[in-house]
């Protein structure tokens, strides 16, 4: 019988431990309605979601590609800023917002219903 033993002295992880958690806003999230927003970053790291498809936003008169938020990360995975509301006539205003990212869902503070959760389009 032999036996083998091994001692580990110094032992340092060369790279980090990726975890599943993805708290980045960048792409496009799905809401419950069909209407999915799209999200990117400028050089500055402003980041603007504009609507690349409307879903029920059609009958308050949003089109393709429009701007629906403005917002700035605070930390990870939390976005603030605001978001565009329209009436039926098409009147906007624009409330603050505040973003929660965590395992591929988006969470809104101030959108209609069918934005308080988004999912990551993939």
């Amino acid at each position: 019988m032999s036996i083998s033993l091994g001692i580990w002295v110094g032992c340092k992880s060369v790279s980090p431990v990726a975890t599943s958690t993805n708290y980045g806003i960048i792409g496009s999230w799905e809401g419950c309605d069909g209407r999915v927003v799209t999200f990117s970053a400028d050089e500055n790291g402003k980041i603007t979601g504009r609507y690349t498809k409307l879903g029920g936003l059609g009958r308050y008169k949003f089109t393709l590609n429009e701007v629906g938020f403005h917002l700035s990360q605070e930390s990870p995975g939390v976005y603030v800023g605001q978001v565009k509301w329209k009436n039926t006539n098409g009147k906007e205003t624009w409330r603050d917002e505040t973003i929660v990212v965590e395992n591929n869902m988006l969470k809104t503070s101030s959108s209609d219903d069918c934005s308080k959760e988004l999912a990551k389009v993939e």
